[in-house]
C-alpha cells in the first residue's frame, strides 16, 4: 500500500487542452473516486497515472518514488478496465496467474495466490472454465481477481461496471466496497455514474473541462456542493434550482417570493437558489402549486410541481396520493436553501 501525489498534471492533445494542473493527494488506503461527465478528462487522469498517457506537465509520486517516467509495468500499479480484458483462450486461473506468470513468479506461489482471490471473490469454482463460459459479472471478477493477484501498491478502477445490468451493478458495487475494506488498497475509481461515487468514495472529486470542481467525502458534496455544476450532478433526483436575489434588506428571495432566509449585510446579488427534492414536503402554510407528473418509486415517490417558483421535485416516503392536477402547497426549512452567486456559479451560502 501507499500513498499517491498528483502534482501539477496537466495533459494537452495539440491544441486541446484536456487537464489543467492537476493537484491531487491520496492517504495510505484511500478510496477516491473521480467522476463527472463524458470528455471531463477522468479516464485520461487515470491512464496517467496508470503510465498509459505521459503527462503534458507534472509528476506523479507512488510512495516515495517518482513515477512520471516509469513505463507501466514498472509503477505497482494494477488496472481494472470497463471491457474486462480476459484472454479468451485462457481458463480463469491462467488469466489471474498471467501477471504473475509475467513476473516469473514460482508456479507454486502462483497457485497460492490464484486459489486466495479466487476465494475471495467466491470464483473458486470457476477456476477451469474459460472466458466465455462466464456471466458478465463473474467476467468482472476475475479481472479483478487478476488484479489482486498482484498485490499492487495501487488500484485503478477505468468504469468496471457500466456492462452489468442494474441489480448486478448494485452487487458488484457492494463487493467492491467490501473488498477494499479487506484489502486496504489504494483505490482511484472512474465513473460517471454519482450513485456509484456517493456510495463507494471516501473522497470524490468531480471533474469538469479538466478541472477539479469539488474535492470532499460525499456527504460534504452533497450537503456543500462548491458551485452550481457539483450541485446539479451530485444528487438524484438533481437538485430544484430557481433564480432569486439576496435584496438589500437582507431578505433571500426566490422567484420573487420571500424565503424567510435572512442574510443582512451582505451586498445585493443575482441569486440562484437551490433546494433537495427531499428537504421540500407538503404544508398548508407553504406555495400554492399544481401537480404535473408522480414517479412512483417504491420506497418513495417523486412528486413534480409547478407553482410560482416555477418546477420543483418532491421527494415523498412511501406511496402518495397525489396525482397530476391535483393542487397543494409546497414548505421548505429555509435553512435548506443553497445559494450560489448567479454571475459566478460559486456557492454563498
Amino acid at each position: 500500500m501507499a500513498t499517491l501525489s498528483i502534482r501539477n498534471v496537466s495533459k494537452a492533445f495539440g491544441p486541446t487542452q484536456v487537464l489543467h494542473r492537476i493537484d491531487l493527494e491520496l492517504a495510505d488506503g484511500e478510496f477516491l473516486v473521480l467522476v463527472g461527465p463524458s470528455g471531463c478528462g477522468k479516464s485520461t487522469l487515470m491512464n496517467i497515472v496508470a503510465g498509459l498517457e505521459e503527462p503534458s506537465t507534472g509528476e506523479l509520486r507512488l510512495g516515495e518514488r517518482d513515477i512520471t517516467a516509469l513505463p507501466p509495468d514498472e509503477r505497482d500499479v494494477a488496472m481494472v478496465f470497463q471491457s474486462y480484458a480476459l484472454y479468451p483462450n485462457m481458463t480463469v486461473a491462467q488469466n489471474i496467474a498471467f501477471p504473475l506468470e509475467m513476473r516469473k513468479v514460482p508456479k507454486a506461489q502462483r497457485a497460492a495466490a490464484v486459489a486466495e482471490v479466487a476465494k475471495m471473490l467466491q470464483i473458486d469454482h470457476l477456476l477451469e472454465r474459460k472466458p466465455r463460459q462466464l456471466s458478465g459479472g463473474q467476467r468482472q471478477r476475475v479481472a479483478i481477481g487478476r488484479a489482486l493477484a498482484r498485490r499492487p501498491s495501487l488500484f485503478l478502477f477505468d468504469e468496471p461496471l457500466s456492462n452489468l445490468d442494474a441489480k448486478l451493478r448494485v452487487d458488484m458495487r457492494a463487493e467492491l466496497k467490501k473488498l477494499h475494506m479487506s484489502t486496504g488498497v489504494t483505490t482511484i475509481y472512474v465513473t460517471h455514474d454519482q450513485v456509484e461515487a456517493m456510495t463507494l468514495g471516501t473522497r470524490i472529486a468531480v471533474l469538469k473541462d479538466g478541472r477539479i470542481q469539488q474535492l470532499a467525502t460525499p456527504m460534504e458534496l452533497y450537503a456543500k456542493p462548491a458551485n452550481l455544476f457539483v450541485a446539479g450532478f451530485i444528487g438524484s433526483p438533481s437538485i430544484n434550482l430557481c433564480a432569486g436575489e439576496l435584496a438589500a434588506d437582507g431578505r433571500v428571495l426566490m422567484a420573487g417570493i420571500d424565503t424567510g432566509l435572512r442574510r443582512p449585510g451582505e451586498p445585493p446579488r443575482a441569486l440562484q437558489v437551490g433546494i433537495r427534492p427531499e428537504d421540500l414536503r407538503v404544508d398548508p402554510q407553504g406555495q400554492p402549486a399544481r401537480v404535473t407528473l408522480v414517479e412512483p418509486t417504491g420506497a418513495e415517490t417523486y412528486v413534480l410541481v409547478q407553482g410560482g417558483f416555477g418546477e420543483f421535485t418532491l421527494r415523498l416516503a412511501g406511496a402518495t396520493a397525489h396525482r397530476p392536477g391535483d393542487e397543494l402547497h409546497v414548505g421548505f426549512d429555509p435553512a435548506k436553501l443553497h445559494l450560489f452567486d448567479t454571475a459566478t456559479g460559486e456557492r454563498v451560502g
